[in-house]
């Protein structure tokens, strides 16, 4: 008798070896935990925006010194607009070339905030009243010189003209004298363009979350209390730290301590033309920055190490922006905007102003505040405000109406409201996010889980298959 060909095997295989390609899709591994370089950056960024594009855009703020784009992407409801009252948040990474981990870390959350809209209530509901930048490389030539494994040399750390880029902003508290460089202007236009509440600047060489101001005119060491917004800063910092998976011990790398995972720029070290301190002053933006791995370019196989690491940090550092206040500044009896008045909280020696549709926000920890509005021709408006200590996804919203000088008053009804949705930063909290994130995800686990099963039975038939043949 003639034997028959043995094909069959391999036909019932056929139709599971076509999944085989979207398996990592369905189980959420877009992008694997190796590193990427520019050009692979650049893949990813556009990758990601097409398969997400109603809720991506992807823009460049300008080029590198060798002509690199530094791509943004932006993640929200409505991704290519500012909407009006909708708080900004800028994430960038890779300031020096050599510091990798913050890049990967980026890509990883863009990944984790494109799958969690529409499953994710958490994600899904502050995606729709926040949008969020990520800028995944500042300094692109610096990184094409940098090499995995240099924890410590200063290899790729600058931009292709030799320029350090977290030395190259103009600085409050003395003449910084660099030859601003284009990534560094690139960063200049794009903050004042966009109307940014909150943004984190990351780091590698040590494991601590830092915050302005990182230049002082007093002598070293600084008296902390001299600084404004110390408060928030250090809950900034902190939330970041203790959401860590290390960086709260404070000691993780060799030779440093850090109380909680935190500290003050200036009482670390000062430096001169540091980029927080200009974001802080210049974009009317609460600034941190994040030292996320004692080695500067570790080996890829510590990759996944540090998301898990960071998650929670990064989703929980977001969450802040809509802690504290925001409202709309308004000519009295109208609807007409007041741009560029002046907002003050307190005696706070610093202040910050509106936007052209008389928008404003501040991030602050829970208490009252006395609020003062002014601005040149206007009479000020001074209002005592309360911070709610729970977290929603809006802050409490305070409207002031201004009158022009040598015009009647009229009174206006203020508005003081809270968002919709509410989440309590608990550790309960987290694990219920965690929690819902899993079961938004059900089906898409569902389906991995039937395939895996599917190709057990598939191998499971060609062993025996190929036994009785």
């Amino acid at each position: 008798m003639m034997s028959q060909p043995r094909t069959t095997p391999s036909l019932l295989l056929l139709p599971l070896l076509l999944w085989l390609p979207w398996l990592p899709h369905i189980l959420g591994q877009n992008v694997p935990f190796e590193y990427h370089e520019y050009s692979q950056v650049t893949q990813v960024l556009r990758e990601f925006h097409q398969n997400y594009s109603d809720i991506t855009h992807l823009y460049s703020i300008g080029r590198s010194v060798q002509g690199r784009e530094l791509w943004v992407i932006a993640i929200s409801d409505n991704p290519t607009v500012h909407e009006v009252g909708e708080p900004e948040v800028q994430y960038v990474g890779n300031i020096h070339g050599n510091e990798v981990i913050g890049k990967e870390m980026l890509l990883h959350l863009l990944e984790y905030l494109t799958e969690g809209y529409g499953n994710n209530d958490t994600i899904s509901s502050y995606l729709n009243t926040t949008r969020v930048h990520i800028l995944p490389a500042m300094n692109p030539d610096g990184l094409q010189g940098s090499l995995e494994g240099d924890c410590y040399s200063s290899i790729g750390r600058e931009n292709a003209r030799s320029y350090d880029l977290n030395r190259n902003f103009p600085d409050k508290f003395e003449v910084n004298t660099q030859l601003i460089q284009p990534e560094t202007e690139a960063i200049m236009n794009w903050t004042r363009n966009i109307p940014f509440s909150l943004s984190a600047i990351f780091h590698g060489g040590a494991m601590v979350a830092n915050y302005p101001w990182d230049n002082t005119p007093y002598e070293w060491p600084v008296d902390l209390q001299s600084f404004p917004d110390d408060d928030i800063y250090r809950h900034l910092a902190l939330t970041y730290s203790l959401n860590h998976g290390n960086m709260h011990v404070g000691d993780v790398c060799s030779g440093d301590f850090f109380e909680d995972g935190i500290s003050n720029g200036a009482d670390w070290y000062p430096l001169r033309g540091g980029m927080q301190d200009w974001v802080y002053i210049h974009g009317d933006c609460l600034t941190i920055t994040l030292e996320v791995s004692c080695c500067k370019y570790p080996t890829q196989d510590k990759l996944r190490d540090h998301w898990v690491w960071n998650k929670n940090s990064l989703i929980e550092l977001l969450l802040q922006v809509h802690r504290g206040i925001k409202g709309q500044v308004f000519i009295n009896g109208t609807d007409t905007p007041v741009s560029g008045a002046t907002v003050s909280i307190g005696d706070r020696d610093n202040s910050f102003h509106t936007t052209s549709a008389g928008e404003f926000w501040r991030i602050l920890i829970p208490g009252q505040y006395s609020v003062t509005v002014s601005k040149a021709g206007y009479s000020s408006e001074t209002r005592t405000v309360t911070v709610p200590g729970n977290l929603t996804f809006s802050a409490v919203i305070e409207d002031f109406y201004l009158v022009e000088n040598g015009t009647n008053s009229a009174l206006n009804a203020s508005e003081s409201t809270t968002g919709e949705y509410t989440t309590e930063i608990t550790p309960s909290a987290t694990v219920g996010r965690e929690a819902r994130h899993l079961a938004g995800n059900g089906c898409r686990l569902q389906m991995a889980d039937y395939l895996v099963t599917l190709l057990n039975g598939a191998l499971i038939m060609l062993i025996c298959t190929n036994h009785v043949l």
